[in-house]
């Protein structure tokens, strides 16, 4: 009798005999849910309150190994004393690494690759190569009193600059590479030009983002003393930005500056404000305009570096990715809605709140997929 049953009447009850997804077993969960990015993640556990509740929506932690690195997406890395955490946003991955050459160390940039800048005691400057364990020592210098610092380029490339100056942007000082001992510059500006980020460099360029919204600049290749006082200038200023010009003095709280394209954009932060301010710098004009969409980029900024990508996983783009997380994952702001969010969830609180938990030491890292492998040398 069996056989006389059409089949679309047997697949019918063989689907009708099937356990319902909401069923899966909670280790089938697990294993799928470690295969999704943070995007698809979070509609991963929107499929049903069973999915939800079974997948646990924390970080993963990861044995360190090279691979980590290498998925192209900006990692933050934080050092802390003689060990570094490491967290991925995008792909909602965290890593802990022991690493001993970097106890009593503390964090001052980041740049191109998986380089970090770093400083110790009261002279010793150096680099460190997260994925290769790559220590460069560079001459010593006396670091009490450096609050900025940025280099030009991977450390191992020639012409690698490297800028460190206090925070008042008076005393600078570069170092190239080979270069034996570093040249000092005495900065002369009217007013104050306290700048909180890690400055900018293009070419023979530095850009600096002050405080108060304002850009100063220089040529560090072809910095003259211009007048008979000793003391140098910068070549190129742009004021603030005529909306920030409205915000009651020390109103911004924090600043951040990035290079897109060969454009600087400046990131504002202000006690009270609901939403991010963003900008663009023309360079030859030095004007400003209002940035409102990033399109399909995305942009993370934090004190040690600043990174403008385009987005390679689909939900990612048109976002700023801050220092912090919530629940174990990344915070964001969201163009599309002008509101903080996670993966998961909006995020509630007060901006106030927000700023004061920014993390102050750590930076954004980006290793090309097919990036070339470090090896020892001498700067």
């Amino acid at each position: 009798m069996e056989d006389h049953v059409p089949n679309s009447v047997q697949e019918e009850e063989q689907e009708q005999e099937k356990p319902p997804w909401c069923d899966l077993f909670p280790e089938l969960l697990d294993l799928v849910s470690l295969r999704l990015s943070a995007p698809d993640f979070s509609s991963f556990r929107r499929v049903c309150a069973s999915w939800r509740s079974v997948t646990n929506p924390v970080l993963r932690p990861l044995p360190p190994t090279a691979d980590f690195f290498r998925r192209g997406t900006p990692i933050l890395a934080t050092v802390h004393d003689d060990f570094c955490t490491f967290f991925d946003p995008i792909h909602n991955a965290a890593l802990r690494a022991d690493i001993p050459e970097l106890a009593g160390s503390r964090l001052r940039a980041a740049g191109e690759g998986d380089w970090l800048l770093l400083t110790r005691a009261e002279r010793e400057v150096f680099f460190f190569n997260v994925s290769a364990r790559v220590m460069v020592r560079l001459p010593g210098l006396d670091i009490i009193g450096i609050d900025v610092a940025c280099f030009s380029g991977p450390p191992d490339a020639p012409g690698c600059t490297v800028l460190l100056a206090t925070q008042a942007l008076r005393d600078i000082f570069f170092l190239k590479r080979g270069e034996a001992a570093w040249t000092f510059r005495e900065f002369e500006h009217k007013g104050s030009y306290a700048a909180n980020c890690t400055p900018v460099m293009l070419g023979d360029w530095c850009y600096f983002l002050r405080s108060q919204g304002n850009t100063v600049g220089f040529n560090y290749a072809e910095w003259e003393d211009i007048g008979d006082d000793g003391y140098y200038y910068h070549d190129i200023y742009a004021d603030r930005p005529e909306p920030l010009r409205k915000w009651r003095r020390g109103r911004i709280d924090q600043c951040f500056l990035a290079e897109d394209e060969g454009e600087l954009l400046a990131v504002f932060l202000g006690y009270g404000e609901t939403r991010v301010s963003v900008f663009g710098l023309d360079l030859r004009s030095r004007t400003w305009r209002k940035v409102d969409k990033l399109e399909n980029k995305m942009m993370f900024v934090s004190q040690g570096s600043c990174l403008v990508v385009h987005a390679s996983v689909r939900g990612t783009g048109n976002k700023i990715y801050l220092p912090k997380s919530r629940g174990g994952h990344g915070m964001f702001y969201s163009f599309a809605t002008n509101k903080f969010h996670t993966f998961l969830d909006d995020f509630p609180r007060k901006r106030s709140e927000l700023i004061k938990e920014v993390k102050p030491s750590c930076a954004w890292i980006r290793v090309p997929a097919g990036a070339r492998n470090i090896k020892p040398f001498t700067w």
